[in-house]
């Protein structure tokens, strides 16, 4: 089972900033020290009109801000924390997906990651709460940023639809040769494995939330708690490894 890192490592990873390649700053990160983890080959489809949904799911950091409600799980961030959810199982190679509607605001960023034991390979989907139009896809191979710039990408079609303002499907997807990123069954990028450069090969976890990001130098913007609380919410979860 993943355990949650130590809040000194919490709070150095909220203050990285995404404007330099440095040390990722997601959902408190695994530590190496974590147990083994543990893979599947078994698919899940958990959706959260089921009121048992939440139990499949380990609740790592602040639980009195997870919760499940008209049918989807909830993820709230006060002044006093936002939190992290995992799925208890790993995969190789495989693809995680959820139906997910972003929480809007200055300062609040929600995230679905996939991420192995620290310094940790980790595959991005991040959504910036002052931004409701755009998500934000990036990489990090054993902690480092190796793309200098998150790139930005919007629903598919000729109208962009506001993040925030409803449900859309994310997935990410890891092949022995390629990491790719889906928007509702559109895939919106493709990371080739390429010699001679760093890859990511070991992020197997799946984390996911919505946290502070007003100590990020600035990129996130600054949280007005008086406009809170805010929430980020997950209709359902698909969890496919390929074995």
């Amino acid at each position: 089972m993943l355990h949650i890192v130590s809040l000194v490592i919490y709070l150095i990873g909220i203050a990285t900033s995404l404007a330099a390649p440095t040390t990722s700053n997601k959902l408190n990160v695994r530590q190496t020290e974590s147990s083994a983890r543990r893979y599947t080959c078994e698919s899940a489809v958990l959706d959260f009109s089921d009121p048992q949904a939440l139990s499949k799911f380990n609740v790592e950091w602040c639980p009195q801000n997870v919760y499940q409600s008209n049918g989807t799980l909830v993820w709230k961030l006060t002044s006093e924390c936002g939190t992290t959810v995992t799925y208890p199982w790993d995969f190789q190679y495989g693809k995680i997906e959820g139906r997910i509607r972003m929480a809007p605001g200055s300062g609040v960023v929600t995230s679905m990651l996939l991420a192995g034991p620290a310094p940790s390979d980790e595959l991005d989907w991040e959504w910036v709460g002052k931004d409701t139009w755009t998500v934000q896809s990036m990489y990090f191979v054993k902690g480092q940023r190796v793309d200098p710039n998150a790139q930005f990408f919007h629903t598919p079609g000729n109208v962009p639809q506001e993040m925030s303002a409803g449900f859309h499907n994310y997935a990410i997807e890891v092949n022995k040769d390629s990491i790719k990123w889906y928007i509702d069954d559109w895939l919106t990028r493709t990371l080739p494995r390429t010699s001679g450069v760093p890859f990511p090969s070991d992020a197997s976890g799946t984390r996911m939330g919505v946290w502070d990001g007003s100590q990020t130098s600035g990129w996130a913007g600054t949280v007005n708690w008086a406009q809170g609380p805010f929430t980020a919410e997950m209709q359902w979860f698909k969890f496919t490894p390929y074995c």
